[in-house]
């Protein structure tokens, strides 16, 4: 380290010299964001001459780049570290700025998760982190770009799950983020072969003025996130009322009033079991809590709504490859009657149209220490479930076959899940920096696994053979390691950020076990390989809007998706009538469902024809 330092000096005394000699001035040095020098003015850059690089080798670098690679500062090559000398780097021009969102489930700081400490170790990149909570980071996102100027950090780690596009769209035009096609066509081969796996990648990944902003986040897990998370069922109480498995939406009712009959099916001695729980509205990120929407596909016509894709609610393709709002169907109607007889049946339980989260059935009933519900659906399934002996009660439904069709829907999603998810501004001095620190992870496939869900010795165990085993139990319980192995805390959200711009391929499952065997297993037993298969044709593609149709999607849109939902559960509560569904629909077309469709349409022309 001694011996680099004076090299660094060395160099630099030398560049300053010549600097000198051919411009007569001085300045201050530009700084990253994240700190500042403490070798102000001896830098050729402050003096109005970046240091010369082999342009050919090293393309579009910056000045501040250019300098740090003269001097030995950074390697720019794909060679690890890339700083070699962390303490010269931010001695010279500070740490580089990350914004960085956490959930209340992790309870230690961003640079004590051992994935950080990892990549530190590799790299050599210490950022300085700005560690916000979860609640509320929409609002400090948008609040700290619209401030701009010193108020915006080098980088954003993350945003909100599945919408990374909407915020770097909404300010490009502004110049707050930087345009990284070319970081990643000349610095980053693993992000390039990524884009050019799949067709869909690269448009995906492309906002409308033809730039790539950021880098995209991308889990593919045998198509995991394109259908909800598991429909259950406690086979206990089944078992109790004398039924099988209902295969039939008719049969799966005559369960539910059996579990309404039956009395007290867990044993407290209490009444306290409601045979069916959902709750109405919610917009989970993939579509899960509402099994309103379950349904519609029984009685001729499926719906979508997805937490991650919002703007893109109750919109599907229809056979003239024309963008259709699904939720003026007639099939939509026939649901809520349906839904309606439930409700009069007694078999709902009445706090399913809180909206308030933290009252909703996930975040009680499945929290207590005895089984309640009889079916219900979320994204973790019966992982959701706090008790483990309760939560064995449960098991996955099969597709139920209706009057027209099955349950289940596709989600308008993508397996690229965020196409920014890591976004570099335009104050960053380093953007190749971050580059290849996000390159040197995914190239490797075994570092992009544990960066993306965990640990070794917390989440996996490595075994001989170096695969990467994720322990469960006989009932496929993950069984958290190491210091996490009471389950009070979340192993993966302490031991790494999660969600950055990760890559996870669906060839990495022959060297690591699933990340959710729960969630899949659950899926596939529900009908997610038909259901793919089904809708492949009606799926709304992911595309990024441009401002203009980002601005109009956002004014029309949340209104429409409430006309919706305050409908929904006025029918649950008191039926549809001929006047509610007419002015249902007259409210629709008030509050411009023909421009959403128009709006969308122009989006999905431009994609299709990229």
């Amino acid at each position: 380290t001694m011996k680099k330092r004076l090299l660094a000096m060395c160099l630099t005394l030398s560049l300053l010299v010549a600097s000198l000699a051919g411009c007569g001035g001085g300045g201050d040095s530009s700084t990253s964001s994240g700190g500042t020098s403490s070798a102000a003015g001896d830098s050729s850059v402050s003096n109005g001459s970046a240091a010369e690089v082999d342009e050919t080798q090293y393309p579009g670098l910056t000045d501040q780049e250019k300098e740090a690679v003269s001097l030995g500062l950074i390697n720019l090559d794909g060679t690890m570290p890339i700083i070699p000398d962390p303490d010269a780097f931010e001695e010279k021009y500070g740490k580089i700025s990350m914004f960085v969102h956490y959930t209340g489930s992790r309870t230690r700081g961003v640079t004590e998760l051992e994935m950080v400490k990892q990549w530190e170790e590799l790299t050599g990149v210490r950022f300085e982190w700005q560690d916000v909570p979860y609640d509320g980071v929409a609002e400090k996102i948008n609040l700290t770009l619209s401030a701009g100027g010193d108020q915006l950090p080098d980088c954003f780690w993350n945003f909100v799950d599945g919408q990374s596009s909407n915020f770097v769209t909404q300010y490009a035009d502004q110049g707050v983020f930087l345009p990284t096609e070319d970081i990643i066509d000349n610095y980053m081969p693993e992000y390039k072969a990524l884009l050019e796996s799949k067709p869909e990648y690269r448009k995906i990944a492309t906002a409308p003025d033809g730039h790539i902003y950021g880098f995209p986040y991308i889990e593919e897990m045998t198509g995991m996130v394109l259908t909800p998370g598991p429909f259950e069922i406690n086979t206990d109480w089944l078992e109790q009322v004398g039924l099988d498995m209902p295969t039939t939406v008719d049969e799966w009712v005559e369960v539910l009033k059996a579990f309404r009959d039956a009395g007290d099916l867990n044993g407290n001695g209490v009444e306290d079991e409601y045979p069916l729980a959902v709750q109405f509205g919610a917009h989970d990120t993939f579509g899960s809590n509402d099994l309103f929407y379950r349904f519609t596909a029984c009685f001729g016509q499926a719906d979508s709504y997805c937490g991650g894709n919002n703007y893109a609610d109750h919109l599907y393709i229809d056979e003239n490859g024309k963008v259709a709002f699904s939720a003026t169907d007639e099939a939509f109607r026939k649901t809520a009657e349906f839904f309606n007889m439930l409700w009069n049946e007694g078999l709902i339980w009445n706090g399913s149209f809180e909206a308030d989260t933290s009252l909703s059935f996930e975040n009680s009933l499945l929290k207590q220490d005895v089984a309640t519900v009889g079916t219900f659906s979320t994204w973790g399934g019966r992982a959701s479930i706090n008790n483990i002996d309760v939560r064995n009660q449960y098991e996955a439904l099969p597709r139920l076959e209706g009057e027209s069709g099955s349950t289940g829907f596709r989600l308008n999603y993508s397996e690229l899940q965020d196409t920014s998810n890591t976004a570099i501004t335009t104050n960053c001095e380093f953007p190749h920096v971050i580059g290849l620190m996000l390159e040197a992870i995914n190239r490797d496939p075994k570092l992009a696994i544990t960066s993306n869900w965990g640990s070794v010795g917390s989440v996996f165990v490595e075994e001989e053979d170096g695969f990467l085993l994720k322990p469960t139990d006989e009932n496929g319980n993950t069984l958290p390691q190491g210091e996490f192995a009471d389950g009070q805390n979340s192993a993966r959200e302490n031991t790494t950020p999660c969600r950055g711009s990760f890559i996870i391929k669906d060839s990495y499952y022959d060297m690591c076990t699933f990340d959710a065997p729960i969630i899949i297993n659950g899926q596939i037993t529900n009908g997610k390989e038909e259901i793919m298969e089904e809708y492949a044709d009606s799926v709304m593609p992911k595309v990024m809007l441009s401002v203009e149709e980002s601005s109009r999607i956002s004014q029309i849109q949340p209104t429409i998706s409430d006309i919706v939902d305050r409908y929904v559960v006025d029918w649950v509560l008191n039926g549809v009538t001929d006047e509610s569904w007419e002015s249902y629909q007259s409210e629709l077309e008030g509050a411009g469902l023909a421009d959403l469709l128009s709006v969308w349409q122009s989006a999905v022309d431009r994609y299709n024809a990229e």
